[in-house]
């Protein structure tokens, strides 16, 4: 490591501990050169980069001061079950903020303008040549960009299908937040369980079959919330059923980035192109908070999303369009995506061995091999489960809110193993053991 990414890495921890407090002046160059023994140019060097991470600014005549903004990291408190944020090693930070440097350079004319409300053509073209890596081939007049998936999700629960149906089927459990845009628009909805073994594909047919079904919302890998894939012969058989009732897909490929098999086909790369809509997120596997989604639409569909899309927006920030456009086309998305499947695979494979050591019969354990969550289906009521643990620091979610109302339904934890280190998985897989036994003695 050179000497000057050694200095910054020691200023930037003590800003994030809170010893230089926001809008305190750091020691001057020439003190931190007096006090260090390093040289001045190597001094500078280091917090001319943190001045570049927005960590610190000079001020003419009078040196460097923590930015006042800037919001120390708090010490860690608790096991965080839930939250969908991987740790900062993981997170192309620099990377991602290169690009959106680069962005305003390219696009400058363009950030004060109005957009295409269908996203950036050179975004696009950019997206259209990424998903061949994924065996999705489709035209770039095609895709809609959008800001995050949840647009996409509302949407589409608004705007009118051919044939005028009103019906939406969704798998239960399901995406929480899909319930909730299918209750604001009011739409009826309709259940299908979902296990491991995936669905039952006769009790498919029979809700097709009756008619007045929108579409089918679906997470064929790595659901939200159990982790669930389907097989590739269920995929067919669920594509199979859908053309021939007429039923129009909606695949959620959250986390395709995460796969590891390379020939798993998307529901969009096996079936009618003009049935199947296609969405992908891009905030969960690069940045949490870069809200980009994108989906690829029917003809048929293509006009009146548009209109709704201007409605509610019009255009998506051409800033952080053009910053994905340039990371895609760069080996820095590369490296990142398989930085973060050996991330991922890592989790899942420590709480697989923490779940076989520490829980018993009473618990039926669901760990993907890769992905963001894992689904734990008990005998006892989660949620008194989740009270206690929440009182020693631990937070792990309740999947009841992923079920339509009065859906019979197993109790079930949701675990999120991104923000958490090995031994916190482990010590919150020991506790919920301990809860399941203190039940069983009462």
């Amino acid at each position: 490591m050179y000497k000057y990414n050694q200095i910054a890495d020691a200023l930037r921890k003590e800003i994030q501990e809170g010893h230089y407090k926001p809008g305190e002046k750091l020691p001057s160059v020439r003190q931190y050169v007096r006090d260090s023994g390093y040289n001045s140019d190597t001094v500078l060097k280091a917090y001319s980069l943190l001045e570049e991470e927005h960590l610190i600014y000079s001020a003419l005549k009078s040196g460097f001061y923590v930015v006042k903004s800037n919001i120390p990291v708090n010490k860690k408190s608790g096991i965080d079950l839930v939250s969908v944020r991987p740790p900062d090693f993981i997170n192309p930070y620099k990377d991602f903020y290169h690009c959106m440097e680069k962005s305003i350079s390219i696009y400058k004319n363009k950030l004060f303008e109005y957009s295409s409300p269908q996203g950036m053509e050179e975004l696009r073209a950019v997206l259209a040549k990424h998903l061949m890596n994924f065996q999705i081939f489709t035209k770039d007049t095609d895709i809609f960009i959008t800001n995050g998936a949840q647009q996409v999700l509302y949407i589409l629960a608004a705007m009118s299908f051919p044939g005028k149906n009103t019906k939406v089927l969704v798998e239960q459990p399901t995406y929480s937040v899909m319930l909730k845009v299918l209750k604001c628009n009011n739409i009826p909805v309709l259940g299908i369980r979902r296990t491991a073994a995936g669905i039952d594909l006769e009790e498919l047919e029979e809700i097709f079959k009756q008619g007045g079904i929108k579409f089918f919302y679906t997470m064929p890998r790595y659901q939200n919330p159990t982790g669930f894939c389907y097989s590739e012969e269920q995929k067919r058989e669920i594509i199979r059923l859908s053309k021939q009732y007429g039923v129009y897909i909606v695949e959620d490929d959250y986390v395709a980035d995460l796969e590891r098999n390379e020939r798993t086909d998307t529901l969009y790369a096996l079936g009618d192109k003009e049935r199947i809509i296609y969405i992908r997120s891009f905030s969960k596997t690069i940045l949490p908070g870069m809200r980009l989604g994108m989906t690829i639409l029917p003809k048929v569909l293509q006009e009146e999303f548009l209109t709704y899309k201007q409605c509610m927006d019009l255009n998506t920030t051409v800033l952080t369009q053009g910053a994905l456009e340039i990371y895609l086309k760069s080996s820095m998305y590369k490296s990142h995506a398989a930085r973060t499947k050996k991330f991922y695979k890592g989790k899942m494979e420590t709480l697989k061995n923490a779940c076989n050591q520490w829980l018993n019969h009473k618990v039926i354990c669901h760990i993907p091999p890769t992905g963001l969550y894992a689904y734990l289906e008990l005998e006892d009521k989660a949620e008194s489960i989740l009270k206690a643990l929440s009182k020693s620091g631990i937070i792990v979610s309740n999947t009841a809110n992923c079920f339509i109302e009065d859906f019979p339904h197993a109790e079930g934890i949701r675990l999120c193993i991104c923000n958490c280190e090995d031994e916190d998985i482990e010590l919150a897989v020991k506790r919920i053991q301990e809860e399941i036994s203190k039940r069983k003695n009462r």
